[in-house]
């Protein structure tokens, strides 16, 4: 075996006759990332004049003339073939090291188990343990099984089966998530696919997700041109206008009714006791619909042509949907925007053909013993989507000297 430089090109025509489906190992994220301090780079392990493995390796410079690889979500290659893993690793070792290399890491896509929204295992890879003694032998360090976003790429994704109609699918979602699409669309939210693909538009809605900044999602689009797909939400502000004060309208008179139920003392013992908290319950309805009955006669004073509240931004890649970012303008967070745009986009690929949408990342915080990630948790899942559990991190070393004078460099820093 032996390992070489490949052209992107080359690198796409062999990933795209595996079974691999990951936009990061991709010459169209390769060139991205390029543009922002990393170098890319495609490499092939080739046995007896046939590709058996590949990857996309970026660099850059830490120390001296010294360098860190990253492979994401790579190598793409078989973790079960003990022999091959081995020696295309010795083999790429010897070549990084010629190529001044101190250290590689990657995030392959090995799979420990798919769960279900509740954290039941559903599928389990049995020859897991395997692959990850298999690349322990051959040098690796694996750095753990993080529960939360400790690693470059998330270890936990969530992943929606798309091959069902979209009743099953509707179906499927939590009864709260099923009344946060009513009532975003009885507030006048439509979804839109934007066809110019304009991030100026929707950047003030994702900026605050990341630091990345509006040139990265030009170059994206540049890169991965008609395979990235932005949806925004839009409220008609006149409907909003009308359907708040209807819904304050229609809230007040079931209020009404409640007071005077319980100023008549028309029932006794129980039935009075639920009486009350139909009437608390029905006084924070109300005291919510005034808030927007004022916050959406405002908007339409300021906004008569309608107001862009939220975005989703997808890319597909084979036969696989990916989300790539998605937010809302937090003023108007009660109208539940993304999960209307997300919502619209998998009814848009049910049954198509488009297997999954990868909705990206999230923990394994089934115990709720870290809260802050509750909530993006819950919204993943609401959608009925299956969890997919990675292996983690493995790190290589290639140069231990110049590694270890490098660690204790940084260690003082």
């Amino acid at each position: 075996m032996k390992v070489v430089k490949l052209n992107s090109q080359a690198f796409d025509k062999y990933v795209s006759s595996t079974s691999y489906n990951n936009y990061f190992q991709t010459s169209s994220y390769g060139n991205l990332i390029n543009k922002f301090g990393l170098k890319e780079e495609y490499y092939g392990f080739e046995e007896n004049g046939q590709l058996v493995g590949a990857l996309l390796l970026l660099s850059k410079p830490v120390f001296m003339r010294f360098k860190y690889g990253y492979s994401p979500r790579g190598i793409i290659i078989d973790y079960n073939d003990d022999k091959l893993v081995n020696t295309a690793i010795k083999e790429l070792k010897n070549r990084l090291l010629k190529e001044h290399f101190i250290i590689f890491k990657m995030d392959p896509l090995i799979i420990a188990s798919k769960k279900d929204r509740r954290g039941n295992i559903i599928e389990k890879n049995d020859k897991f343990e395997r692959s990850i003694n298999i690349l322990k032998h051959a040098g690796f360090t694996h750095k753990g099984f993080n529960k939360n976003f400790e690693g470059v790429k998330p270890r936990f994704e969530a992943e929606l089966d798309l091959q069902k109609d979209t009743a099953t699918l509707f179906k499927d979602l939590t009864k709260q998530t099923r009344n946060k699409l009513r009532k975003a669309t009885k507030y006048g939210l439509s979804v839109y696919k934007d066809n110019k693909n304009d991030f100026e538009k929707i950047y003030p809605l994702i900026k605050n997700k990341d630091t990345v900044p509006l040139k990265y999602y030009g170059y994206m689009q540049n890169n991965f041109k008609d395979n990235l797909e932005i949806y925004y939400a839009k409220v008609n502000t006149k409907v909003y206008v009308e359907n708040s004060k209807y819904l304050y309208e229609k809230e007040m008179d079931i209020n009404d009714y409640l007071t005077n139920i319980i100023q008549s003392n028309g029932y006794k013992g129980k039935n009075m006791s639920h009486v009350l908290n139909k009437k608390m319950e029905s006084d924070k309805l109300l005291s919510a619909y005034k808030k927007y009955m004022v916050q959406a006669t405002e908007l339409l004073k300021e906004h008569p042509e309608g107001l862009i509240v939220g975005t989703t931004v997808v890319l597909k890649n084979k036969n696989k949907l990916f989300l790539v970012v998605e937010g809302f303008d937090e003023k108007y967070k009660k109208l539940n925007s993304t999960y209307l745009t997300k919502w619209k986009i998998i009814e848009k690929y049910a049954n198509s053909d488009l297997e999954s949408f990868n909705m990206g990342g999230m923990t394994d915080n089934f115990n709720n013993d870290n809260k802050e990630f509750n909530g993006l948790n819950e919204m993943k899942l609401s959608y009925n989507a299956n969890i997919l559990e990675y292996a983690g991190e493995f790190e290589l070393i290639i140069n231990n000297p110049i590694y270890s004078i490098y660690k204790s460099m940084v260690s003082k820093k």
